[in-house]
């Protein structure tokens, strides 16, 4: 028995639900790649209680003056395509009696939705909940005029000032916002970083499962910590079509258009553990364009890089660049 554990944005899925949900305010995306570039930022500097993924908390006071709220979540879900063969992979995985789970950082009703369409049933989905009744409650009036003036302090900020863009975040967030009733959204616990982690061992529990037992399927900063833990646990941590971020924690990347290439990996770990996925890499090495299998570990994930950049700006366009 195997449980394998896929990440949503990316593995399954190309869009990126809050990069597209931020779209629907005006200059949405440029802010929330300001705001994901800050979260990137804290996540690496190890802010204590942050995990990687918070923008997701982040974004909500910018949506909320905007008025967007959970039906705009379903109607962006809504046309998000699948990866290549990511319900093929669920099916296949299903027909070899392991278990299949998804944890994301989404907020739920895009993980739920992602999650019916390749066949993962509900109580085995990990994902960000929200509250958009609750927040649109805490709307203040003075709290619009606030936020709407520091958007517009977010945006004038470059692009490439790391310094700057996290000294005016921080201000924002932490010693204006949390004063406000608004400020109930940054108590928000987005399912990433540790939490992934927490949510894998969970699942695995609930089988009675080791993680040396478990896959985690990942593809970004999110996932890293989860990638790691699966790969000190002896389990096997596979990035697909990964960035730099991600694929340092991996056992095994994956650059490929069609999530049906991880199944040879997943065979050979089902049969011959750790050991018998490095053979199978090492056996079969990559002679097209179209799939290119690598072993990641002493360094080997810089090599990967560059095709893993590819496939990532080939199949999720603009929010390859987001962390």
């Amino acid at each position: 028995m195997l449980l394998v554990a896929f990440d949503l944005e990316g593995p399954l899925s190309p869009q990126d639900n809050a990069y597209e949900l931020m779209a629907l305010i005006p200059d949405g995306r440029r802010l929330f790649e300001r705001l994901s570039r800050y979260d990137d930022l804290l996540a690496l500097s190890g802010r204590p209680d942050y995990e990687a993924g918070d923008t997701l908390k982040l974004i909500v006071p910018f949506l909320l003056v905007h008025g967007i709220n959970e039906g705009h979540i379903r109607q962006v879900s809504g046309k998000a395509p699948l990866v290549a063969g990511a319900s093929e992979c669920v099916q296949a995985i299903w027909a070899r009696n392991w278990q299949p789970c998804l944890i994301s950082t989404s907020y739920a009703p895009h993980a739920l939705n992602i999650a019916h369409q390749v066949g993962i049933p509900p109580d085995w989905v990990a994902a960000t909940e929200v509250a958009f009744d609750v927040w649109e409650g805490a709307m203040t009036e003075d709290a619009y005029g606030f936020i709407l003036s520091w958007q517009r302090r977010i945006l004038e900020c470059p692009a490439d000032d790391d310094e700057s863009l996290k000294r005016l975040c921080d201000e924002f967030f932490w010693q204006h916002l949390v004063k406000f009733p608004i400020g109930i959204v940054l108590e928000l616990k987005v399912v990433g970083g540790k939490r992934k982690t927490e949510a894998l061992k969970a699942f695995a529990a609930r089988l009675g499962l080791p993680l040396s037992r478990c896959a985690a399927i990942g593809d970004s900063i999110t996932d890293a910590h989860l990638l790691q833990t699966v790969r000190d646990e002896g389990g096997l941590a596979i990035v697909f079509n990964g960035n730099e971020y991600a694929l340092p924690y991996g056992n095994v990347g994956v650059a490929a258009g069609d999530l049906r290439t991880v199944l040879p990996l997943l065979d050979a770990f089902a049969e011959s553990g750790r050991e018998g996925v490095r053979e199978w890499v090492e056996s079969h090495p990559s002679e097209d364009e179209a799939t290119h299998y690598h072993w990641l570990e002493e360094d080997g994930w810089q090599k990967a890089l560059p095709f893993h950049r590819r496939w990532r700006q080939q199949l999720r366009g603009q929010a390859a660049k987001l962390g």
